[in-house]
Formats: C-alpha cells, structure tokens, sequence
C-alpha cells in the first residue's frame, strides 16, 4: 500500500533532486547527527537528522539515543550534571506495517517507507566501475534527502522515521542540553553526536519572510525573497495565491522549495498565471522543521504581460573615470519597432525598488545607451521597455559600482575569552580607513576547517559577543575577524583565535555486559565496555551489599591499563550483590554503569575444622566438640560408622550446639564420626573429616 501513496508524492519529489537538507548542509562532515529544539509551553520538541547517507543507515539500523542534562537552574550553573535519557528503548523507525498503518493518516509517511524499506538501496563498490559508484552514491544521497525532507514538513512523518522525540518532563527555570547520537557506533568510525543547548523560556520566534518582491512576464509571475537570514529557520515555504488581496490559495498542493539564494541572498520560486489581464496578488509563508507555519509576508500584486519575443539585454557596464558609469544595451530582433519609449532604472538593492533615472521616446530611433552621471556606490540597473500597447517588458538587473580595489588592512590584536557558561568575549584594535564599513566574524572548531560566519550583520564596533554550547566534545573554538570598506572589499583573515571550553560533559558512560556468579570459581565474574570519550583518564569499580548498602572499592586503573573484566573472589555466600563502574575525565566530569544485581549463593559451605572427639572410659562414652564460624546455622547433622560399617546418621543437634554425647558403645569395637552442618536456605557444609575412637 505504502508504494501506491508514495506515487503522488514522487511526481512532485522528482523536480527535488538537487535539495540537499538544510541543517546537515551547513556541517563540514557528513559522519554526524544535526539537532535543533523548539521549546513550546510544558514540553520542548527535538528534531535531528543525519549529516550523510551514512550516518542515515546507521541510524536507520541502530536508532538513536536522547540523553538531556540540566545544565543550570533559575540562573544558577549545576556542577556535573547528569544524564537523564529519555529513550528507554533507541529511537528506530517504525516497522513497514507500522508505517502502512500510520500512512493512512499523513501520506508522507508512504514516502518514508519507501525510502527506507523499498527497493533501490542497491550498494555498488568502486571496482564496479567509478561511473556507477558516483551514480549510486547519488542516488542514496537523494534518497535521504527526501525522506528527510519530508519529516521537515510533518512531525508525525519524522516521528516514524526515529527523527523526533517530545520531553514533557521539563521544568520552569532550568536550562538543558541534550545529547543526541545514534545507539550503537559502527566498527572503524564515529558518528558525532548532537548537542542542543535550549530551556522552556527560549521560544523561537518565527518571522515572515522578508522583502517579497514580484516579476511578470507572459503568463509567469516569479517571486523573491530573503532567505539567507532565515535558511535554519524554514525548510520549506507555502506559496498561495488570490485575485482580491484578501482570499487566497495554495499554489500546490505540496510546500514549495525555492532556489538556493543567489549573492543577494535572494530565493526565487515561478508560478503559472491563468490570465494575464488577471491581477494577481501573492504572499508566502515558512515551514519549520517541526511542521509548524510562520507568519505570512507582505502581498505583492502584478499582472502577467503578453508575449514579446524578445527583451532588453543589457551587455556593457563601462566605470568612467570612478565617477559615472556608461550603460548599453541590445534590443534583439524586432523589439526596436514595437517599443514607444525606453525607461532606465536603478535600485540599490538587487530586490529593488527600481526607479527611473532617465527616459527616451523611441517612436523615431532607438536608443541603445545612457551615461548615468551621479552613480551611488552600489547600483542594480533595469532597462525598462513599453511597447506600443502600453505593456511593460524588462531587462534583467545588472550590477555595477564605483571601482574601489583596496582592502581595508587586516585586523590586529584579536583576544577573546570564554566564561562558565559559554559566553565568548572577543576585542580587537580598530581600524582607520575612512571607507570602513565594519568588520566580520567567522568560528571554527578546527583551525583546518572552513570557518563559518557568525555575525548576522556587519559590526561597527571592533567587538564581539558570542555564545557557544560547552556540551560538546569538541574542547576548543577558533575565531578569525576581518574588516570592510563601503565597497565590500574585504581584508585578509586574523591568524586563527585558539579559545579553549570548559569542559562540563561527562564522559559516555561504560557498558556493563556480563555480571554473574561462577560457582566453580567462586567468584562474581564481570564484563563491560569502556567508555568512548578520549578525556577519560580513570576507572573505579565498586562492589555494594544490598543487604546493608555497604559499598567497598574493588579496582582502581587508568587509561594505560585498560581492562574490560573483572573476577570478584571477596564475596560472601548468602548475600546479594551489585557493581558500580566509574568513569572520570581530565575535567572531574563522571558518568558510571550499574550491573545488574548477583545472588553470591553456591549451596555450599565449608566444612566444620575444628571437629574432635575423646573417649571417657569411665562413664563409658564417647564426647564429641567443634566449633564453627559461618553464621545462620540451623542444625548440625553428626554421621557414625561401628569398625567397617557404613557412616549412618546417628544424631540431628540444634544449631547453637557445640557438643555431643555418644553413650551407645560397647567395648572392643571401633567407632568413627563425621559432622555437616544445615544452614539457612538449606544451604549445606561439606562433610568434615573423619574422627576414629577405639573404645
């Protein structure tokens, strides 16, 4: 069933293959887990996805893990905080029943069954052929794609995928961190965990998106909008449509996915008019990955313009002496005659709006250029034509600026610091050009990575403030500035800025495997696997009686004697026991592993040592003593053989005796004894030696 549903969605997936999901773009590997929060009123949602088509699998296979730490309290920083995890059980996706169940309600869940458990995930290795390799490495890129995609748009999509969880056991006034990483880690590799750093108070506001601005050409009308600024924002946008300003439709039934921003950090998306002496009014609005919709954007309106065959090109820009810029253009094939006048725009940005600077009537020569005398620094231009029937038809826009080739010099004296809670404090000296427009900043958390940009908007001042999760393990961060004049010229990159992280994560915990009692031994027998974290510098294992809880230390080591077993002979029988394996980083941090409980009990006692006996001749008897030391005894059993008979059970005694009469004898004969002793539990001691007495 799950095949059928995924057919209407797949018509529409196909135009998508150049989508490459949002978030696991912006990483510089592809070996991780990408997370984000959104806190609502009681609960907070937690979105993540995989990097790279491998870490897909492994998750896919595996499931994923949730652990949340507190990391402070109305204000208040929690030293080592601990792990809670919110998975009892890893997050996989559903089973394929599961999912034809679940698709009955949401149809992009059709798309992720099929995705996951349809066929296609054909593996090719590179001796097959580089061609083939490349090709199904795309296609396998593609695949996760979409389905990620489409747990953008439905958190019930993504809760079927394993790729959302919902903590309701969040509290006013604490800040958390959660870590969020796949169950189990494959051989000979590491998939980087995710850290989200959020709290009930910090609820993201959404924000419409910015300056919507309209093109119509014959029967198209293609939209734009800001995107660089909101791209973790939205993944997706919902594009509707009207023809009175006030009611409006979807353009398709599925969210729309613009193109990617071009330099002016503009998207575009084309739509289709019905009519072109039609007014057309449009606004849109974004699509979070938790499936919520933002606000709407402004309207727009335009009107489609009837077919000409050809528009204005503009094809020479020519900077005369840095003071004023020459402007030509074509008008390609008839176009000259069917024009009336030629208008000649500029904006400041490439959105506009576009206003005229210089008009000519073209009813008895083309024109074919314009010098614009008073340029501004920045300048986008539009050749508009109007034809004889009044239409307006434009030339695409074409940048142009005042040459200005010199960079600002490199900044100098960058320091930072970091506090306690991730607050990073960065300085720098001033520069003194007079075109400075401001400076940029750009964090890494290698000094051999691409670093990434972290202003939002130039700086005017030559500070910064940053805040950086200190939940990672990732132990330092790298800073470089540069500057920039009103021209955009950039100046050469600062030396990388080291700043090293508090360390406040705790090491990932050990694993106990194995705890269980050997008989033959003795012993408790423990296994376990070490933690994975690289800080770890010690272990200590603990050994508690439930009993009493007394708790005792079994073994120190460090990380240059590594172990992974365990043989306890300090126990004793009859009592219940479990162990605690502690870890600890370079930083104090610790995490541990509790085994599961071990009932120390073999059945079987020592044998009673101090087991004697003495004939008294005189009342005709024989005396039999001992002692023992194991407690619980509830009776002693004594054992008599007369010369070469078998041993018998002659007498049963309290267990608080130590003496024994025997007064049946007769002279001439030889008597040999031996004791048991019957503990609590019927547990039983081992038969003592023989005492042999000639009466």
């Amino acid at each position: 069933m799950y095949r059928q549903l995924f057919t209407g969605l797949l018509s529409v997936s196909l135009l998508l293959m150049g989508y490459l999901h949002t978030s696991a773009q912006q990483q510089q590997s592809e070996h991780r887990i990408v997370g984000i929060a959104n806190p609502k009123p009681g609960k907070i949602q937690l979105r993540w996805s995989p990097a790279g088509y491998i870490a897909w699998e492994i998750g896919n296979k595996y499931g994923y893990t949730v652990e949340r730490f507190t990391t402070s309290v109305n204000g208040v920083l929690v030293p080592n905080p601990k792990p809670v995890v919110l998975t009892a059980q890893p997050l996989k996706p559903y089973s394929l029943q599961q999912m034809e169940a679940a698709a009955r309600k949401d149809e992009r869940i059709a798309a992720i069954a099929e995705l996951i458990y349809g066929e296609g995930g054909k593996k090719v290795k590179p001796e097959e052929g580089i061609g083939s390799w490349f090709e199904n490495q795309s296609q396998n890129d593609w695949r996760m794609s979409m389905a990620l995609l489409s747990c953008d748009l439905s958190t019930a999509t993504a809760r079927a995928a394993g790729l959302f969880l919902e903590d309701s056991t969040v509290r006013p006034g604490e800040r958390y961190a959660y870590r969020i990483s796949v169950a189990q880690q494959p051989k000979n590799l590491v998939i980087d965990t995710a850290i989200v750093v959020t709290a009930l108070n910090e609820t993201v506001l959404l924000v419409r998106p910015p300056e919507l601005a309209i093109v119509c050409a014959d029967s198209t009308a293609t939209l734009g909008w800001l995107t660089n600024f909101n791209r973790g924002m939205y993944s997706a946008y919902v594009v509707e449509r009207g023809t009175d300003g006030k009611t409006f439709q979807p353009v398709s039934d599925l969210p729309v996915l613009p193109t990617a921003p071009d330099a002016t950090g503009f998207s575009y998306y084309q739509d289709s008019l019905p009519d072109n002496d039609v007014k057309y009014y449009y606004r849109v609005k974004g699509i979070t990955p938790f499936g919520e919709y933002g606000p709407y954007s402004q309207v727009v309106m335009g009107m489609g313009i009837p077919a000409v065959a050809e528009r204005p090109v503009m094809d020479t820009i020519i900077v005369i002496e840095n003071k004023k810029i020459e402007l030509r253009w074509l008008l390609p094939g008839d176009l000259a005659k069917n024009l009336s006048s030629i208008v000649v725009t500029r904006s400041e940005k490439g959105s506009g709006p576009f206003l005229p600077i210089a008009t000519f009537k073209t009813d008895k020569a083309p024109v074919y250029s314009y010098t614009d005398p008073k340029p501004m620094n920045s300048n986008y231009y539009k050749i508009k034509g109007i034809t004889k029937r009044g239409k307006a038809i434009y030339s695409f826009p074409y940048f142009a600026q005042l040459i200005d080739s010199i960079p600002p010099d490199m900044p100098k004296g960058l320091a930072g610091t970091v506090d306690s809670t991730g607050v990073v404090t960065l300085k720098w000296d001033n520069n003194t050009e007079k075109d400075l427009k401001g400076y940029r900043v750009f964090r890494g958390n290698s000094a051999k990575e691409e670093f990434m940009e972290v202003t939002q908007e130039v700086l005017a001042a030559p500070a910064f403030t940053d805040t950086i999760t200190l939940h990672t393990l990732t132990s330092k961060v790298y800073y470089k500035v540069i500057a920039l004049d009103r021209n955009y010229n950039t100046s050469a990159y600062t030396p990388a800025l080291m700043l090293k992280r508090p360390d406040t994560i705790a090491p990932s915990a050990p694993v106990f495997t194995k705890a269980l009692r050997s008989d033959s031994l003795k012993a408790a027998l423990l296994q376990w696997h070490n933690s994975t974290s690289e800080d770890v510098v010690k272990y200590t294992l603990y050994c508690i009686n439930t009993k009493d809880s007394s708790r005792r230390e079994v073994a120190v080591w460090d990380t240059a004697r590594l172990r992974e077993s365990y043989t306890d002979t300090a126990l004793v029988l009859g009592n219940t026991y479990f162990y605690e394996l502690v870890v600890s980083d370079d930083s104090g941090n610790k995490s541990k592993d509790i085994s599961g409980d071990i009932w120390f009990e073999t059945g079987r006692r020592p044998a009673v040592k101090s087991w004697k006996g003495i004939v008294d001749t005189e009342k005709r008897q024989v005396v039999l003593s001992w002692e023992y030391d194991q407690p619980d005894v509830k009776q002693y059993r004594i054992y008599r053989a007369k010369n070469d008979a078998p041993y018998i059970l002659y007498r049963t005694v309290d267990g608080t005796a130590r003496q024994l009469v025997d007064d049946e004898i007769m002279l001439g004969n030889i008597y040999r004894y031996k004791i048991t002793a019957v503990l609590k539990g019927d547990a039983k001691a081992e038969m003592s030696r023989e005492v042999s007495l000639k009466y």
